[in-house]
């Protein structure tokens, strides 16, 4: 079986990850999404704190809407903390934290780069040790009626530095109820502990 590949991302770009779930699958990718992974009935955080913890990298989708997430913010921090590898995808266009910035985002938030991308990105899991297969550079088209943000495109949201300089603030975590969950998945982490089955 393929490392299990965990997708970061708000609700404001659940098409796009779904898109790019589906291409990742088609060649041999173990991706773990939680709309399509995390089962009824089941404890909602619970599943996805599990599939962090059980994941061997992640795929963050950028977009103004995660920059805001601190949900988004926690997956990512937590899996850097790790040493585990975060390769960052735009889906629009915004300016990321450094720690992201660094890793070179693939840029998917121009329609006729959406090949060139997904190639980018096929090529930087195999680094990273995905066995899956090199792809021929895929056709995307959007789901008719699927907004593709073109008036977007130029306007860069920088994201709000904390008052740290890295990172959310303590005081963000803290009011965001995240506190408890970022410090167990930090320690699971870095134990390499998998969750208890739910």
């Amino acid at each position: 079986m393929t490392r299990q590949i965990f997708i970061s991302y708000t609700r404001d770009d659940e098409q796009f990850a779904k898109h790019l779930a589906d291409t990742l699958c088609e060649t041999g990718a173990n991706v773990w999404l939680d709309i399509y992974n995390a089962r009824p009935g089941r404890h909602w955080a619970r599943s996805i704190e599990q599939a962090l913890a059980e994941s061997k990298m992640m795929i963050v989708v950028l977009s103004p809407a995660a920059l805001e997430s601190a949900h988004i913010a926690v997956e990512w921090q937590a899996y850097l903390e790790a040493y585990r590898p975060v390769i960052p995808v735009m889906s629009r266009r915004c300016d990321p934290p450094g720690p992201l910035r660094t890793r070179r985002p693939v840029d998917f938030t121009r329609e006729q780069n959406f090949n060139r991308a997904f190639h980018e990105l096929t090529n930087r899991l195999l680094e990273y040790g995905t066995r899956i297969r090199r792809s021929d550079p895929v056709i995307w088209t959007l789901s008719e009626g699927v907004n593709d943000y073109r008036d977007e495109r130029e306007s860069v949201t920088p994201c709000k530095p904390s008052p740290t300089g890295s990172g959310l603030a303590e005081e963000e975590l803290a009011s965001s109820g995240l506190k408890r969950m970022v410090q167990g998945l930090r320690d699971m982490l870095r134990r390499g502990d998998a969750m208890p089955p739910i």
